[in-house]
């Protein structure tokens, strides 16, 4: 191919290009130019459509842009500061203030009638508005032949501009909608509430009113929220119609103090001289035979003055899977019949009784102490023991007595939560002690 601008089609064979004259447009001779390719169908002629039809209103005179500056006060479009002057009559003034306006110092119950007014006002025009409309129209009414169409049933003047004035946007009064007339309806019926729920608050007399709520009438009339009441735990019931302590009544009469299911738990009461026999039965039991002795306990209670200690055996029965606690009550001259000899396993259970609350144990194979030294004096787990470190007779007995410093720098052992009682590290600070060395060093110098 020959990409020559010059040539308008690329030469094909020994085809000649049509000579260029002077009657040729200028637009067929650039390279650009494309040819309709689209001929009539044979036999086709074209016949003139016609001219189209006049305007209904083309006798009027149309508006000039004199005569739209005239109404609208601007010079005309595309006109110099030399162009057309306007007429200074012709120039609309600032609005009239509307009768509706706001007074400077209203009042809420001068707004809630202006509202009041403005709405009813609104809804005159809007019934008044659709009744001309669904009227006929009127003879003296003439349509209105301005570019654009026409308006029948409304009169026209040549000193509006077409298609009449348009209203002030934004003015609910001017152009109400019925958004605006719903939303300021709202508004008012709302505001009307809340002065009556106002005016209705401040005119009910305080109830009983003292000196102690007169700075809290502000807040008498607001109502107080609800108190959730506290959900009660739940209650020990009366367990003597329980098949075992029936047969325990029947049985022991008088040795069944008191019955009591907890947390489906139950809980037998038996008199401290017949704890053993009860133990002995329940375990030859032939329903539920109660061979497991789970447990061995005992409660300080102090306000009991004569039987301020309870003593508690959890049984079991491993057959049946069922259990019992039986509770005892006594003190510490008296004590408990020991039931090593209905369970062995209940040796040093008692021994631990012994050792921390004080509660003998009568016809005990070995009643001694088991975690505390032989000679202790006091009984650890009793209620009026204190909890902090005590210097006793066995302290002083065996131990060397403690200087101030000495004591002050095992306080500071135990602040660093070094417990140190009467064990091998305490007899070891001791050893310290008496050479001379300190356990911690001071933080003074």
């Amino acid at each position: 191919m020959i990409d020559d601008p010059n040539i308008p089609y690329p030469p094909h064979g020994d085809e000649t290009l049509p000579e260029k004259t002077e009657t040729s447009s200028p637009v067929a001779s650039h390279p650009s130019a494309r040819v309709d390719d689209k001929s009539p169908s044979p036999g086709f002629e074209s016949v003139d459509a016609g001219t189209l039809p006049a305007p209904p209103d083309a006798d009027r005179a149309r508006p000039t842009p004199e005569s739209q500056a005239a109404l609208t006060g601007k010079a005309p479009s595309g006109s110099s500061i030399t162009g057309t002057t306007v007429p200074a009559d012709s120039v609309p003034g600032p609005p009239p203030k509307s009768p509706n306006a706001p007074p400077p110092n209203e009042t809420p119950e001068e707004k809630r009638d202006r509202l009041a007014r403005v709405i009813a006002e609104a809804k005159a025009r809007k019934e008044a508005a659709a009744k001309n409309t669904s009227a006929p129209e009127t003879e003296g009414a003439t349509s209105s032949s301005v570019p654009g169409g026409d308006r029948p049933g409304q009169a026209h003047s040549s000193a509006e501009p077409p298609g009449g004035a348009t209203p002030a946007i934004g003015d609910p009064v001017k152009s109400p909608s019925q958004s605006d007339l719903e939303k300021a309806a709202k508004i008012a019926d709302a505001k009307a509430r809340a002065a009556a729920a106002k005016e209705a608050a401040s005119a009910k007399p305080p109830a009983m009113a003292t000196p102690a709520t007169s700075g809290a009438s502000a807040a008498a009339g607001a109502p107080k929220a609800p108190v959730k009441k506290k959900e009660e735990g739940p209650k020990p019931a009366d367990a003597s119609d329980h098949p075992l302590v029936k047969r325990l009544r029947e049985q022991f009469d008088g040795a069944i103090t008191e019955a009591f299911v907890f947390l489906n738990q139950l809980s037998v009461h038996i008199a401290a001289p017949r704890i053993v026999e009860v133990c002995d039965t329940l375990r030859r039991d032939a329903e539920t035979p109660f061979d497991y002795l789970s447990d061995l306990t005992c409660v300080h209670y102090p306000t009991r003055a004569d039987a301020p200690f309870e003593v508690i055996y959890n049984l079991y029965s491993i057959s049946v899977n069922e259990r019992v606690r039986l509770k005892v009550a006594t003190n510490e001259t008296e004590g408990v019949e020991s039931v090593t000899s209905v369970w062995p396993a209940a040796n040093w259970m008692e021994r631990e009784v012994y050792d921390l609350f004080g509660v003998p144990f009568r016809n005990h194979p070995d009643l001694r102490r088991i975690l505390l030294p032989l000679d202790w004096e006091g009984y650890p787990l009793r209620k009026e023991y204190p909890l902090h470190f005590v210097e006793n007779n066995w302290t002083t007995k065996h131990l060397p007595e403690f200087t101030g410093v000495q004591q002050e720098q095992l306080e500071q052992r135990r602040g660093y939560g070094l417990e140190i009682l009467s064990t091998p590290d305490e007899r070891r600070v001791r050893d310290l002690f008496r050479a001379g060395k300190e356990v911690m060093p001071l933080d003074r110098k």
